[in-house]
C-alpha cells in the first residue's frame, strides 16, 4: 500500500506486548506502506519473533538501550531518510484500532501532525493537551477534531517537513517526557497539530492499574516501577530550562512542574505501599532536572 506512511514501533523486552501490538496492525483497515520496529537490545528474543512471525517488518536492532527518546530518534531518523511522507509513531504496548491509520489520513490536509486519542485499560480518554506554561485539559467529546499543543508517542502521524523543520527528538532523555518537548518544538515552530477523536488507539498506559480505596475515596492507580519517577520529572524540568517562552515565565513553568509532581507525590503517600522508594527517585529527578543532568543515570531496576 503505497501511501507514503512508516510505521516507527519502539520496543524492549515486551515480545508478547509487540506481537500483539503487531496484529491490531496487521488487522486494520489501512496499513503503512513500511513497518520499522525499532528493537532496544532486547534480550528476550524479540528480533527471531519479529523475524518468523512478521518477515514484512524492517528490524533496526540497537547496540544497547537507549530508552524511548533514543529508540524513536533512531526509528525517525531511518524513515525520515528513506524518503516517507508521513512517520507515524508508537510504542509496543499500544494497540491500533482498525480505522485509526484510515481516519488519520482522511485529515492529512489539515495540520502538520495528527494524533488519535488515546484509550487507557479502564478505558479513559487521554493524551491530549494544550499548553498555557502547563498542561491545560481540552474537550475529548464534542467535536471530531480539536487543536492540541502535546502529544505522546502513541499514534502521531507526523509529516516530513516537520522534522525538516525542527529536526528529530532529543535523545538525552532516555525515557519519558521527550514526547511533550517535541509537541512543544512544534508548536514554538508555528506548526499545527490536531487530534482526530474517532481514531483510537488503545494504550496500556504505566503497565497494569489497580484501584486502591482510601480515607473513603477510590483511585486507579498505575502499577509503573518506581524508578521511572526520576525520569518522569527530570526531564519536565530539563524540558522546562529549554523551552521556548518569554524569560519572565520561566520561573512560573518550573513552579508548575514542581506543584504537579508534589501533588502526585501526595497521592502516593494517601494510596500507595511503596511511596519513601518513589519519593526517593522523585527527589533525585528534582536535583538533576534542575542541575541539568541528562542521559541515562538511573539504571532501570526489574523485580
Amino acid at each position: 500500500m503505497n501511501n507514503g506512511v512508516c510505521a516507527v514501533i519502539v520496543t524492549y523486552n515486551r515480545k508478547d506486548k509487540l506481537r500483539e501490538c503487531l496484529t491490531s496492525l496487521w488487522a486494520s483497515s489501512e496499513r503503512p506502506e513500511k513497518v520499522l520496529v525499532v528493537d532496544n537490545a532486547s534480550t528476550d528474543g524479540t528480533p527471531a519473533l519479529v523475524a518468523e512471525l512478521f518477515p514484512e517488518v524492517d528490524l533496526l536492532v540497537l547496540e544497547q538501550n537507549l530508552g524511548g527518546s533514543g529508540g524513536f530518534e533512531a526509528g525517525m531518523r531511518r524513515a525520515y531518510a528513506s524518503g516517507y511522507e508521513y512517520l507515524w509513531l508508537f510504542d509496543d504496548d499500544a494497540y491500533v484500532e482498525k480505522d485509526c491509520l484510515r481516519r488519520l489520513l482522511a485529515r492529512a490536509d489539515e495540520a502538520d501532525v495528527l494524533v488519535p486519542i488515546q484509550v487507557d485499560q479502564a478505558g479513559r480518554k487521554y493524551g491530549i493537551y494544550r499548553w498555557n506554561n502547563g498542561f491545560v485539559e481540552v474537550d475529548k467529546e464534542s467535536h471530531a477534531t480539536v487543536q492540541v499543543d502535546i502529544f505522546a508517542f502513541v499514534g502521531p502521524l507526523i509529516k516530513r517537513g516537520v522534522v525538516r523543520k525542527i529536526g528529530l527528538p532529543r535523545t538525552d532523555f532516555f525515557i519519558s517526557a521527550d514526547d511533550i518537548e517535541y509537541a512543544l518544538r512544534i508548536k514554538a515552530a508555528g506548526l499545527k497539530t490536531l487530534c482526530v477523536l474517532d481514531a483510537v488507539f488503545y494504550h496500556d498506559y504505566g503497565g497494569r492499574t489497580i484501584k486502591v480505596k482510601r480515607l473513603g475515596r477510590i483511585s486507579t492507580r498505575s502499577t509503573q516501577p518506581a524508578w521511572k519517577n526520576y525520569y518522569n520529572v527530570r526531564n519536565e524540568l530539563l524540558m522546562a530550562r529549554d523551552l521556548d517562552v518569554p524569560a519572565g515565565q520561566k520561573a512560573g513553568v518550573y513552579l508548575y512542574i514542581l506543584k504537579k509532581f508534589g501533588r502526585a507525590s501526595l497521592a502516593e503517600l494517601v494510596y500507595e505501599e511503596n511511596f519513601l522508594e518513589k519519593w526517593k527517585y522523585t527527589a533525585i529527578g528534582v536535583k538533576d532536572g534542575l542541575l541539568n543532568r541528562t542521559g541515562k543515570r538511573i539504571l532501570p531496576v526489574v523485580k
